[in-house]
């Protein structure tokens, strides 16, 4: 059996969706996956992408080792010991990678989507998406479950406090995603963001919370789009937490030069960004100069599709 799962990008909403705001929430089209097959008299644990020490074991137990520790978060969400029989478990995340750069497209989450996927055809058990959610929460140590949530459903959604809906992508909006070469830490970032305290950290979230509401108020625009972007410059900038990273600050202003909005996509700080614009010819200009400047332009479109399975 082999179930996939697709990543994501934060299109807006990253940070005020801490405090209880709306987010955006794109599925792409890098899929995760986590293949069973059968074995006579072992159990094999192991992963490409995410490189960690294949394990081979007699026990039907998860061993308390790197490759297997999504796996075991999921089995302890259900409650689950052990598998009642010997099975290969291959987890694979090389899509989530680009020249040996991970591109912060939520592996882990989509990953944990496939193997809670496979587990609940497994145990016969009805699949329910809150409860990977809590899987991952217990083995990530916390976050909003929005990762897991659109993961799960795919196409692009509407995410608060635990509970999301369908949203329409407007029709003329295009947009490039583009990998700045630098990783970053989305726990790191949380962690400073959770650690900053004050009446002006609850003013910019504020403000950054009605500019996520009002894309979802109406048919969204570019303007207010522009406005969101700005109001999460200015919390980046009163709380020092590096969103606006110099590599995503270039590719801003290589956006700005081609008439377009861009933005570090959720935690900030590295990984990817996204240019939206309802001209394809700025896009394509965009594409071609963050090229030349040694930026990486990704070619993915949005996962239609949510959580897959077949045998």
């Amino acid at each position: 059996m082999i179930a996939s799962a697709p990543g994501k990008v934060v299109v807006w909403g990253e940070y005020a969706v801490l405090a209880g705001a709306p987010a955006a929430v794109m599925a792409v089209d890098r899929r995760a996956t986590c293949e069973i097959s059968s074995h006579p008299a072992l159990s094999s644990y192991s992963s490409s992408g995410f490189l960690s020490a294949a394990v081979h074991t007699p026990d039907k137990r998860a061993p308390k080792a790197p490759v297997a520790s999504l796996l075991r978060a999921v089995m302890t969400q259900l409650d689950t010991a052990e598998i009642h029989e010997h099975l290969r478990w291959h987890f694979d995340t090389r899509p989530f990678f680009d020249g040996g750069s991970k591109l912060g497209l939520g592996s882990s989450a989509a990953l944990c989507c496939a193997i809670y996927a496979c587990l609940c055809d497994l145990l016969d058990h009805k699949p329910v998406w809150q409860e990977a959610l809590e899987a991952h929460k217990q083995w990530q140590g916390g976050g909003s479950g929005l990762d897991i949530a659109c993961s799960w459903h795919g196409g692009v959604i509407r995410f608060q406090q635990g509970a999301c809906a369908p949203f329409v992508w407007p029709e003329d909006w295009r947009f490039v995603l583009c990998n700045t070469g630098q990783s970053a830490s989305t726990q790191a970032h949380v962690n400073r963001f959770s650690a900053w305290q004050g009446a002006e950290k609850d003013k910019s979230v504020n403000v950054l919370g009605q500019a996520s509401a009002a894309l979802f108020q109406s048919d969204p625009t570019l303007d207010a789009l522009g406005v969101y972007i700005e109001a999460l410059r200015a919390l980046d900038q009163a709380g020092s937490l590096n969103i606006f990273s110099p590599e995503h600050e270039s590719l801003a202003t290589i956006a700005s030069g081609a008439g377009l909005l861009y933005k570090p996509c959720g935690a900030g700080g590295g990984d990817i960004g996204i240019a939206i614009s309802d001209s394809p010819a700025r896009l394509d200009e965009f594409y071609m100069r963050a090229a030349q400047a040694g930026f990486g332009p990704l070619d993915m479109e949005i996962a239609v599709d949510g959580i897959q399975t077949r045998a």
